[in-house]
């Protein structure tokens, strides 16, 4: 993929420079300025790229957040149970399970015990490891309805509504109630050891064990064959778990005008998404405020978009114009488009957790269609100044279920 975005880069600056250097007399100074924005381009790609291509875990980091995740649960010993609960002084179950990923492991987890059956991969109990999910139904329904943190020696941590001992506290597999309770083992983490990767030490059907679940798919991850989606993907999700609202704000900047080439300030972008994490490609629509003091006009795109995962995002959608066009830094009088109106992709950095919410550093890259006031094209260098714009701001996210 980097690859290709090079080729393009390449292709897209071979373009431009033919368009250019017909009409410009000083050649070596169009080349520079060429050569310029070919790196400018490549830098920006690959800082705000790298962590698309760094994703993977290795066991030793894994190990590392299992560690975490287990400390993190034992400090929690001996707080309330409070249903509905998800700290950081009181919990239910499944509500110690979503704070301790969120702190400790950067994950954001479902809500429910049912969900997260659903989300995790399932896993033998000669594979089990500190730092995986236990399961158990001890209801009537038969449904999944309560879950703990494993911590080896057949004991786990958990929080629990009633009997002797109540709130968050330590037992073991080996006690007769939960001997009889329990269904299995599930990671949200991947392996700590190393060389677990065989397909043979995952189970992907539990009908044994689960036979009578009506909330477990054919894939036991709760996702889509190989499709890795964004932490929030979970194709078995309750709709009140699967929606994610995101805001983000940020300063909007270019290099090209029909004159020269010079950073440019061009004005504030902001824009509002819903998404829907239950399908592939995370589909949502989203709406956006643009203020672009370079063509001198309001903007008021609505925006389709496709999330394939934390860090990029593309999009398009008609826009709506408020105002009177300008070439970018001219006097030209020129006209936007409503449709065909925007496109562009967004690269994310990792996020950062803020309470419920989830921040982000982002970098959009978009193109806007402007045409002649008559309806004509622009010319190439004229349509590459106008509507070619980058976007450097901040992302906030917050899952529909942080209300619940």
């Amino acid at each position: 993929m980097a690859l290709f975005i090079l080729k393009l880069v390449n292709r897209f600056t071979t373009v431009l420079s033919t368009k250019i250097l017909s009409k410009k007399s000083n050649i070596s100074d169009t080349r520079r300025m060429l050569k310029r924005l070919k790196i400018i381009i490549c830098v920006i790609f690959f800082v705000f790229t790298i962590p698309v291509f760094c994703t993977t875990m290795s066991a030793a980091q894994a190990k590392v957040y299992r560690e975490n995740f287990v400390s993190m649960a034992k400090q929690k010993v001996g707080s309330p149970y409070v249903y509905g609960a998800v700290g950081p002084d009181t919990f239910d179950c499944s509500g110690l399970i979503y704070f301790c990923a969120r702190e400790a492991a950067n994950k954001q987890l479902p809500r429910t015990a049912k969900a997260l059956y659903s989300y995790c991969r399932i896993v033998k109990d000669s594979n089990r490891e500190v730092g995986d999910l236990l399961f158990f139904k001890t209801t009537a329904s038969g449904n999944v309805s309560h879950v703990g943190i494993y911590i080896g020696n057949n004991q786990f941590i958990s929080a629990i509504s009633d009997g002797p001992n109540t709130g968050v506290i330590i037992s073991s597999l080996q006690q007769d109630y939960w001997k009889g309770k329990y269904i299995g083992a599930g990671q949200f983490l991947p392996s700590g050891k190393s060389g677990f990767e065989d397909e043979e030490d995952i189970i992907e059907e539990i009908a044994v064990l689960d036979s009578n679940s009506p909330d477990r798919t054919s894939s036991s991850s709760g996702k889509s064959g190989n499709f890795k989606g964004s932490s929030f993907y979970n194709s078995n999700a309750a709709w009140k778990d699967s929606i994610v609202f995101d805001g983000s704000v940020s300063a909007s900047w270019s290099f090209i005008s029909p004159k020269r080439f010079l950073f440019m300030f061009r004005g504030i972008d902001s824009s509002f998404n819903a998404r829907i994490t239950k399908w592939p490609l995370e589909p949502g629509l989203g709406f956006g405020f643009k203020w672009s003091a370079g063509t001198d006009v309001f903007q008021f795109p609505i925006l389709l978009s496709f999330t394939l995962n934390d860090f990029v995002r593309f999009y398009a959608g008609p826009v709506f114009t408020a105002g009177n066009a300008k070439m970018v830094d001219t006097d030209k009088d020129i006209s936007a488009s409503i449709f065909p109106g925007i496109i562009g992709v967004s690269f994310s950095t990792p996020t950062i957790d803020a309470g419920k919410v989830k921040l982000q550093f982002v970098q959009d890259i978009n193109y806007s269609v402007f045409n002649n006031t008559g309806g004509g094209a622009l010319s190439f260098l004229e349509s590459i100044s106008a509507g070619l714009v980058f976007h450097t701001g901040i992302r906030v996210l917050l899952p529909l279920n942080a209300f619940f």
